[in-house]
């Protein structure tokens, strides 16, 4: 991930390429209601880094420990 900012905004093509994702998949995961939050002003779509490192977190996975 670059270094950026926790403050900074990001547009939906930033926040995709930091999320691997397309602009697009943000874009139909936002009308369906899911995805990382969001701020929209008029047509304005902006992501800030730490919502989506939140977003991100959520999925993280801890395997089971193996029986031995």
């Amino acid at each position: 991930m670059p270094t950026i900012p926790s403050d900074d905004y990001l547009t939906p093509s930033e926040a995709a390429r930091i999320l691997r994702r397309s602009a697009r998949t943000l874009a139909r995961m936002r009308a369906e209601g899911r995805g990382p939050r969001y701020h929209r002003e008029g047509g304005l779509v902006l992501y800030r880094l730490s919502d989506l490192k939140d977003w991100f977190l959520q999925f993280t996975v801890t395997p089971p420990r193996s029986c031995a």
